[in-house]
């Protein structure tokens, strides 16, 4: 049987919760909780290779639920990637994370992502942010996987069979959430709210009417930047200036997701949207675009290697398999 066929063969086995031992990293290390295909994990990811700023991964095995682990869960009570660490300090959200960061780390090898909040490119980047904020990435990941009369040009590895995985990994997901809100505890009040949130969304995308809703929400954001793209005077290199931004973080990363799953053709491509495709261009030529990029294996490699490997129950080839799925289809 090949590697592909037991990754979509484990997708549909039941849903079981693992026991994860809690890692153990030096007080002195500033450690990011993540998953790399996972939206809100990318934005923190971008932020800090934009900012020069060391880190130690650890890559959280979201398909076999380490997220509802009992030390996971005291990092963070919903359940949710990405959290930072540093030393005694936990910040759990990325839009904490990235508050915390641009607070604590500046100077020249730091550069600066969020303007001072007495200018007015401050108030230009936060009106993107909202914006780029309203974009219910998680509904449009999983309702491109469900509607198949799009037309949409997908990239590997998800095209063909693999984008049915996707939806019986997410549904084993939800699986896992439901069995921790049942048999845990504690934080039952957080992760009974985030099922309830997963089982709204995957409703609401079921519906093609209703997901067509979301995708014309996501056409009104570009619009929106194409309109100001378009008005710029002299034409400024990213949204607010000359150096990149929050603003430039978040909607590169949105652009991102949208190419990933076989959007480009449908936005902006063929002349749609010259300015977005322009724009979009230039964000991928970014060395922190290259160092995000999920495909690019030997980058995941390296996060793994870092990774302490004896913390990890199960996880092996299923993180560059169908824990990457479970990632992909919830942020």
């Amino acid at each position: 049987m090949s590697d592909q066929a037991k990754e979509i063969e484990a997708a549909t086995q039941p849903a079981i919760l693992q026991d994860f031992k809690a890692p153990v990293f030096a007080d002195n290390k500033l450690v990011l909780y993540f998953h790399p295909y996972n939206f809100y994990s990318q934005k923190v990811l971008l932020v800090l290779y934009e900012k020069n700023i060391d880190f130690t991964p650890y890559v959280v095995d979201l398909c076999n639920g380490e997220q509802y682990s009992s030390w996971f869960l005291n990092l963070n009570p919903k359940g949710d990637v990405p959290v930072l660490q540093d030393g005694a300090f936990i910040i759990p959200n990325s839009t904490h994370i990235i508050n915390y960061v641009e607070s604590k780390f500046r100077g020249a090898n730091h550069p600066v992502l969020k303007p001072d909040q007495s200018s007015a490119q401050y108030d230009q980047v936060m009106i993107y942010e909202s914006a780029v904020g309203r974009v219910p990435v998680g509904a449009l990941s999983l309702g491109s996987f469900i509607h198949d009369d799009m037309k949409l040009v997908p990239k590997a590895p998800f095209i063909g069979p693999v984008r049915q995985s996707c939806l019986k990994n997410n549904d084993k997901v939800l699986d896992l959430l439901r069995r921790s809100v049942d048999e845990l505890e504690s934080n039952k009040s957080a992760l009974k709210q985030k099922l309830d949130i997963q089982i709204r969304r995957k409703d609401l995308v079921s519906c093609r009417e209703d997901f067509q809703r979301v995708l014309d929400a996501v056409r009104h954001v570009l619009l929106y930047v194409e309109q100001e793209l378009s008005q710029q005077a002299p034409r400024n290199e990213w949204l607010t200036g000359n150096e990149v931004t929050l603003a430039d973080i978040s909607l590169g990363l949105l652009l991102h997701r949208l190419y990933q799953l076989g959007f480009e053709n449908y936005y902006w491509s063929f002349g749609k949207l010259p300015q977005v495709e322009g724009y979009f261009l230039r964000f991928r030529q970014r060395q922190s675009y290259h160092k995000l990029q999920p495909s690019n294996f030997e980058i995941l490699r390296e996060m793994w290697a870092k990774t302490p490997g004896n913390y990890k129950l199960g996880a092996g080839a299923g993180f560059l398999g169908m824990a990457m799925f479970a990632a992909f289809a919830h942020k």
